[in-house]
């Protein structure tokens, strides 16, 4: 017979092992582009990424952002929220493309954030350079990072205030051949005295001057989860107009002879600033039309289904499932057969409490935020390990005491259940073993600003578990700001 704390160190390295397992199937087809301009919004708890996906290539279908060699997030969109991170924590991100053929880019450039140290009020960036680009003899294409403090970004080129400025780049046309211009980044919330957080200086090419007055009045006609139609009026004086070229942010995206256009290659739920310039003969750009800021549709239309999914028999009591899905679920939903028999927050689970040698059906479906839930993977036949029947009941008072700060970093957690005689108690983290216990409460030590879903299990002699509590989430404590 097994003893229980061999089969909880048997649990502990297989679920490890699994947890690490990705399983990637063989993809052909060309090279996606690498994503482009990745930046980050740092916050006290998380970092909100955002990049651009270069026009050319095969057409995208996701994204995978990576830390540290591994993926630690999956999204049919061009932004990513990696939240609880917890306070004062350092991380390296980069993402690549998915095309539709499962080919995978080259990784981005990658971006760096550390979050908040906790009690004390963010500073504002120290300046740093702002990239000039593109720059011709009427215009110049400008981007910076968000950085760590309030997104609200003032512009000023040559001293002219172009105002709270959107997003993270931005055309400036109608300017002055051979001419010497200064930009100038300053953030609303920061005292303007300690001068701007970005900065730079450029020259425009020699030329010839756009003087067609700037298009007025963008406006959207529809929307869908992956274009954009525009419009706007033709100029009201009469002044030729050769073409007209539309800009996301600082790129552009579109040219038309006509005062409309349509923007496709988009994905779901993303944010965009348009403008919209007059072009001559010879491709100068008048002044931009003022930003128009618009998202497409934020629920995909075909959203992907749960793929990848393996299912291991653990013991004669416990199934470990593993999955991928190429979006942003909010929870996940395990079913065998028809019956809900897991919810969780994360792409695993383990399911506990089985009968011996019983056969299992499983399928997961993701819950996408704000969107209809995504379709059911196929279906996965899996069997227990034959053993013993007897299985312990589910614990019974799993609670979670008010978690406390208790130093400058870190927060303790208080878990206690109502123990029975003969049997150990496993915690789950998620579908990681945190540990086996004798007792009948535990304190763990995390970090502030991390986020946990604890279950509990019973554990008999033989080392077959009960079904597990119901989850206990937790949102550990840290110091604010005064």
């Amino acid at each position: 017979m097994r003893t229980l704390a061999a089969t909880a160190a048997a649990l502990t390295a297989l679920l490890t092992v699994l947890a690490g397992t990705t399983g990637t199937a063989a993809a052909a087809g060309p090279t996606p582009l690498a994503p482009a301009d990745l930046t980050g919004s740092v916050a006290a708890t998380g970092i909100f990424l955002s990049w651009r996906q270069p026009a050319g290539g095969p057409a995208i279908a996701s994204f995978r952002v990576y830390e540290g060699g591994a993926v630690v997030r999956r999204t049919a969109t061009t932004s990513a929220p990696m939240q609880y991170l917890g306070v004062n924590t350092t991380h390296t991100y980069t993402v690549t493309a998915v095309s539709s053929n499962g080919v995978e880019s080259p990784p981005s450039a990658p971006f760096t954030g550390t979050t908040w140290t906790p009690g004390m009020a963010p500073q504002c960036d120290e300046p740093a350079p702002l990239t000039v680009f593109d720059v011709t003899s009427s215009a110049l294409s400008v981007r910076w990072s968000v950085g760590r403090a309030s997104p609200q970004l003032a512009l000023t080129v040559n001293g002219r205030d172009y105002g709270i400025v959107p997003g993270t780049s931005l055309r400036v046309g109608g300017l002055t051949p051979d001419t010497a211009y200064t930009i100038a980044l300053r953030r609303a919330n920061c005292d303007p005295r300690t001068g701007p957080v970005g900065y730079a200086t450029t020259r425009t090419l020699p030329g010839a001057t756009n003087a067609t007055a700037a298009p007025r009045n963008l406006a959207t006609t529809a929307r869908t989860d992956r274009s954009v139609g525009l419009t706007w009026p033709a100029p009201s004086d009469g002044s030729y107009v050769h073409q007209y070229a539309v800009y996301d942010g600082a790129y552009r995206v579109a040219t038309t002879w006509t005062p409309s256009a349509t923007v496709t290659g988009l994905f779901h739920g993303t944010v965009h600033r348009f403008t919209v310039a007059a072009l001559d003969v010879a491709g100068n750009e008048s002044e931009h039309s003022p930003v128009l800021s618009l998202s497409t549709a934020a629920c995909p239309v075909l959203p992907p289904s749960p793929s990848r999914v393996t299912a291991t028999a653990v013991t004669a009591s416990t199934l470990r499932l593993d999955w991928t899905l190429e979006s942003t679920a909010g929870s996940y939903t395990v079913l065998d057969g028809d019956s809900v028999v897991a919810t969780v927050t994360d792409p695993g689970a383990v399911l506990t409490g089985l009968a011996p040698a019983s056969p299992h059906s499983l399928r997961v479906v993701g819950s996408l935020p704000g969107c209809p839930d995504t379709p059911a993977s196929a279906p996965l036949t899996v069997t227990t390990l034959p053993g013993p029947t007897d299985r312990p009941v589910a614990p019974l008072g799993f609670r979670v005491a008010q978690p406390t700060v208790v130093n400058t970093y870190d927060a303790d957690v208080p878990l206690s259940w109502t123990p029975l005689p003969g049997l150990a108690y496993r915690l789950y983290d998620g579908a990681t073993v945190v540990g086996t216990y004798p007792g009948n409460a535990v304190t763990l030590r995390t970090r502030g600003a991390e986020r946990h879903q604890y279950r509990l299990t019973a554990v008999n002699a033989n080392g077959d578990e009960s079904p597990p509590t119901a989850p206990v989430d937790v949102i550990t404590p840290f110091l604010v700001a005064p």
